[in-house]
C-alpha cells in the first residue's frame, strides 16, 4: 500500500470519530437550546398564535443568526427556503449568512459543500474535479422533508446533514483512493486538503453554553415578535370629521409592513389630504401603529436583554403603566434589529474551521 493510499485510509477511518464531535459537541447542545428556548417561550407567551409560529422558521432563524460554526451556517443555508412567507425574517437569515460566507470568501454555489469540502474546493477541483462533481451531488439534492416544531424533528434534521456531509467527504477520499488517472503525489496533496476542511476539524469538546444559548435563542423568538408588530393603516377621517378632530377613522386597510425599521423605504407616516370630493372628500392617509405583545412579554423581554449582555429593552414602567401603555414603537423595532445583529456578529466564525463558544 503507497504512502498517500494510506494516508486516505487513515482520514476515511476517522471520519466517523468526527461525525460523533460535531453531534456531541455542536448539533445535539444546540438543538437542546432551542428545545428550552421554546419551553420558556410557550410558558411567557402562552397564546395559541405564538404556538402557531413555533415552526421551522424560528430554528433556521436561530442557526441563521446564532452560527456559531460553519456547519450552522451551511445547514441554515440549505433550510432558508422555510421562510418564504416571512419577509423579514428572511431579509435577516439571508443577511447574516452572506455576511458569514462573505467572510469565508464563498461563491454562491458552493455554500451547500462549504462544510464537507469548504477552503480546499477550488484546488480540490483541480486534483480531482470529477471526485468533488460526485460527492458534492449527494449534498444538493434531497426530498422534501417533513416539519414539525419539535426538538426530535429538528435533531433529525442535523443529524441528517452531518450524515450527508460525512458521505460525502466519505466518497470523495474513497474515490480519490480509487481513481488510478490520479498521481500518487496528488493523492497525497488531496489528503493534506481534506485534513484541512470544517468536517475533519471538528471541536473535541463542548462549543455550546446550552442555557446561555437558550436565552439568545429565547431573545430572538421576541425580537421577531416585536418585528412583526408593525402596522401599515390605510385611513380617512371619520364622515364629516376633520383630520384630528373628533371622531374615529374609517380605516380602508391594515398591513403587516415587509421593511426593516433600518430601510431607507421604510414608511412614513402622511395625513390624509382634503380634495373636497362628495363622497371623498379626503385622499388616504397612512399611519404604523404596533401590536401589543403584553407586559408579562415586556417583562421576559427586558430579563433576557440584560442577561445576554444589552441593557433593558423596555424603559422601566409602573404596574398601572405596564396594563395601560404599551411602548412599543419605531425606536424598539430598531432596537430589535440591532440586538439580532449584535447577537449575529458575537456568534459568526472568523474563519471555515472556528467554532465559537455561543
Amino acid at each position: 500500500m503507497s504512502a498517500a493510499t494510506e494516508r486516505l485510509n487513515d482520514i476515511l477511518v476517522d471520519l466517523p470519530k468526527y461525525k460523533s464531535q460535531w453531534e456531541t459537541n455542536v448539533a445535539n447542545p444546540y438543538v437542546r437550546a432551542y428545545d428550552l428556548a421554546v419551553d420558556n417561550y410557550q410558558k411567557t407567551t402562552k397564546a395559541q398564535e405564538a404556538r402557531d409560529r413555533m415552526l421551522a422558521e424560528l430554528f433556521v432563524f436561530s442557526a441563521s443568526v446564532l452560527t456559531g460554526s460553519i456547519m450552522m451556517a451551511a445547514f441554515a443555508t440549505t433550510s432558508v427556503r422555510v421562510l418564504a412567507g416571512r419577509t423579514a425574517l428572511r431579509v435577516i437569515c439571508n443577511n447574516n449568512l452572506n455576511r458569514t460566507f462573505d467572510l469565508m470568501h464563498a461563491a454562491a454555489n458552493s455554500k451547500p459543500v462549504m462544510f464537507a469540502l469548504g477552503g480546499v474546493l477550488d484546488e480540490a477541483k483541480k486534483l480531482a474535479n470529477k471526485q468533488v462533481t460526485s460527492a458534492a451531488e449527494k449534498l444538493t439534492s434531497s426530498a422534501p422533508i417533513a416539519s414539525a416544531p419539535t426538538a426530535l424533528n429538528f435533531m433529525t434534521r442535523i443529524a441528517d446533514f452531518i450524515d450527508t456531509n460525512h458521505i460525502c467527504v466519505h466518497d470523495f477520499v474513497r474515490g480519490v483512493q480509487q481513481d488510478n488517472s490520479i498521481s500518487e503525489a496528488n493523492k497525497s496533496r488531496l489528503a493534506d486538503l481534506v485534513g484541512k476542511t470544517p468536517f475533519c476539524n471538528p471541536p473535541e469538546s463542548r462549543r455550546v453554553d446550552e442555557n446561555r444559548l437558550s436565552q439568545k435563542m429565547e431573545l430572538l423568538f421576541y425580537m421577531s415578535a416585536v418585528l412583526d408588530s408593525d402596522k401599515l393603516v390605510t385611513y380617512v377621517p371619520a364622515t364629516g370629521g376633520t383630520v384630528g378632530g373628533m371622531g374615529r377613522d374609517i380605516e380602508y386597510s391594515k398591513n403587516a409592513i415587509p421593511q426593516m425599521p433600518s430601510a431607507s423605504d421604510y414608511p412614513k407616516a402622511t395625513s390624509p389630504r382634503f380634495i373636497g370630493r362628495p363622497l371623498q372628500p379626503f385622499e388616504p392617509g397612512q399611519r404604523v401603529e404596533y401590536d401589543n405583545i403584553g407586559s408579562v412579554v415586556r417583562d421576559r423581554i427586558n430579563t433576557l436583554s440584560r442577561l445576554t449582555g444589552n441593557s433593558s429593552f423596555y424603559p422601566e414602567q409602573n404596574f398601572a403603566e405596564k396594563l395601560l401603555i404599551d411602548p412599543t414603537g419605531r425606536a424598539q423595532l430598531a432596537k430589535a434589529e440591532q440586538i439580532i445583529n449584535r447577537l449575529s456578529t458575537d456568534a459568526r466564525p472568523k474563519q471555515l474551521t472556528d467554532v465559537r463558544m455561543i
